[in-house]
């Protein structure tokens, strides 16, 4: 798993400042075709990630590492470490959410309508991003873009997304929800499109687990 990286705690403020993000005069429909090409690049997707969690001051609450892997259609293998580790796995049918503090595993169908989630919206149906969102494109310095997505949604629980790509490479994905946390990844690692089994997205749930079933 990747070193814990040295990143301010304003991260929001200092990124669009020190990347002189500039809006590119596009319509939205435009912007959203432009990611959704950025993600058709990806048909899986597997990288080292570090996950930050901060209050609506930019003061840091929570960090953690994880990994993740991303096969389209909607099949994600989503894991994050201790102090805070869980482990959702989707097949594109059903998701587990398995925290193993609790040894308990929880098992539901997919709700692909939950998009605005890091999994779903980097692995499901790209094609509908202009649909369930508004999107604007920035564009810095060294081949930095970044797309903010706000959900179309107003019973949304997210104020809005952004993804971050340096020419072609995803390098970050931010979350703010409705109360102004925000939710901040670095993606480390990267492979664009390994070969994944599709049986690699079926968890297989641990001895001595309590399983909740709500299918």
């Amino acid at each position: 798993m990747p070193a814990i990286l040295n990143i301010p705690r304003v991260l929001f403020a200092i990124i669009g400042i020190s990347l002189g993000l500039v809006a590119q005069p596009l319509s939205a429909a435009t912007a959203a075709q432009k990611l959704t090409e950025k993600l058709g690049q990806f048909q899986a997707l597997e990288a080292d990630f570090v996950q930050y969690l901060l209050d609506a001051s930019g003061s840091r609450l929570q960090e953690t590492q994880g990994r993740m892997q991303l096969q389209q259609p909607n099949r994600f293998y989503w894991q994050t470490q201790d102090p805070f580790a869980q482990t959702i796995v989707s097949d594109g049918q059903q998701v587990w959410i398995y925290d193993p503090d609790l040894e308990q595993v929880t098992v539901q169908q997919l709700d692909t309508r939950s998009t605005a989630t890091p999994a779903l919206l980097l692995s499901g149906d790209n094609q509908a991003i202009g649909e369930q969102f508004n999107v604007v494109l920035y564009e810095g310095k060294k081949g930095i873009q970044q797309f903010e997505l706000t959900p179309k949604d107003e019973e949304s629980l997210y104020a809005n997304i952004r993804l971050y790509f340096q020419h072609q490479t995803l390098t970050q994905m931010q979350i703010v929800d409705t109360l102004e946390q925000k939710t901040a990844m670095h993606f480390q690692n990267l492979i664009a499109n390994p070969n994944l089994s599709s049986q690699h997205f079926v968890f297989e749930v641990p001895d001595d687990t309590d399983i909740i079933d709500m299918r």
